[in-house]
């Protein structure tokens, strides 16, 4: 007994030590390889990177200015030559609130592109969930096309027995042999749309998923209590593009205020020393640039302009929004009406009109043409009951990007 263990301990070791790549996948762990190596998030990642060391660089002051010469003069009374030669430095300070919405500028741009690279995330959390419920579909629909395609092999291989005894037709084998190929043709196309769509899924993930992947999960449905003046106030608190348009309008009054103080010349402190032709000359200095010929009017009114620009894309991406949010809805609520409708009894009642049907064939109460046509109806609820899964999932994706959440 003791040597069995130590030998299904060897065997099962090295699958301890190195065990095999994964190769099935929940949507939850497709959404976070997603959010880790899709290409988009990942450069507009970079992009929040650069914005927050330009808003870092913001908050130090100018660079000093250092300044050297040296020269040789001549004595006006005399022929006497001597050397020159001076060292001055000069730091300019600016004005503190000019300062301030300098730097609010770049915080504003920095948080407007922080905005946009969330909602990046959820265009790649969104095209995920449509993959992915694309492919759960594609796969329950090979799941019936399969199962069409058993059901005719079996009757066509018992007709041709048949005809060759001569119990029935022999154009009733060549019907059948027909619905076969018709039956192979159709699996053989979704079976192209499921690698399609396979691919298409790895391609939002950066490939980083292996090329024979599969997904886990099924396309299911729960009710869900939703208000829709309670989705609308979440979207215009919560959604990305609301908060980065706000962030982009303050920026933009930002940009008034620094211009406006700008008319407001900024010192520029100096040092120096000069050797000069008769003697040294040692001080510090200030200066100042007068505001004479330039008063920022022409900047002042195209930054007024650019905030009035963007209160009023803030009010058309609001509408627009709106408008999103009420017809994701309403396309919410109409796949859930579908569905009810094969849960009221739908379903149950084509699974009997089936058995019936297979009943009465075998009797020979109805003809083998009728029998089909019952089947392909069967299935054609099926796959219509499965269109509605996926359609409402798919809508409800569409509804949280709409709203910039998920809903619980």
């Amino acid at each position: 007994m003791k040597n069995r263990k130590y030998i299904l301990l060897f065997l099962f070791f090295p699958a301890l030590i190195f065990p095999g790549e994964r190769k099935e996948f929940n949507l939850s762990e497709i959404i976070s390889l997603g959010l880790k190596n899709n290409p988009q998030i990942l450069a507009n990642e970079q992009k929040v990177k650069a914005k927050k060391a330009a808003y870092q660089a913001s908050k130090r002051l100018f660079n000093p200015e250092l300044e050297f010469h040296k020269g040789r003069g001549k004595l006006y009374e005399s022929s006497e030559k001597r050397n020159t030669q001076g060292l001055s430095l000069i730091q300019s300070f600016e004005n503190p609130l000019k300062r301030k919405y300098r730097i609010q500028m770049h915080e504003n741009d920095l948080l407007a592109t922080e905005y946009l690279f969330n909602f990046s995330k959820l265009e790649v959390i969104f095209e995920i969930k449509y993959l992915f419920y694309k492919i759960l579909l594609l796969k329950k629909r090979e799941e019936l096309a399969q199962k069409t395609l058993n059901s005719i092999t079996n009757i066509h291989q018992l007709i041709v027995k048949k005809a060759k005894l001569g119990e029935v037709k022999e154009l009733e084998a060549i019907k059948l042999n027909v619905e076969t190929l018709k039956a192979q043709n159709e699996l053989n196309k979704i079976e192209t749309e499921l690698k399609l769509a396979r691919e298409n899924l790895n391609k939002s993930l950066g490939n980083s998923l292996p090329p024979d992947f599969s997904v886990q999960g099924i396309l299911d449905y729960k009710p869900l209590i939703l208000e829709e003046k309670s989705l609308l106030q979440k979207t215009y608190i919560s959604h990305p593009l609301i908060k980065r348009k706000e962030k982009e309008r303050e920026y933009a009054k930002s940009n008034i205020d620094y211009i406006k103080w700008q008319r407001l010349p900024d010192p520029k402190l100096s040092g120096f020393i000069h050797e000069e032709l008769d003697g040294q000359n040692k001080g510090i200095g200030i200066s100042f640039e007068i505001p004479l010929w330039n008063f920022k009017s022409k900047e002042i009114a195209e930054a007024e302009s650019l905030f009035l620009r963007q209160s009023e894309e803030l009010k058309g991406l609001r509408m627009e929004l709106t408008t999103e949010v009420k017809t994701k809805l309403s396309q919410l609520r109409l796949s859930e009406q579908t569905i009810k409708l094969f849960h009221k009894g739908l379903l149950k009642q084509a699974e009997e009109s089936l058995k019936i049907s297979e009943v009465s064939y075998k009797q020979g109460e109805i003809s083998l043409i009728d029998y089909l046509d019952s089947q392909r109806t069967y299935y054609s609820i099926l796959k219509d009951y499965q269109d509605s899964l996926y359609a409402w999932n798919a809508d409800r994706a569409s509804l949280e990007k709409a709203i910039g959440e998920d809903l619980k």
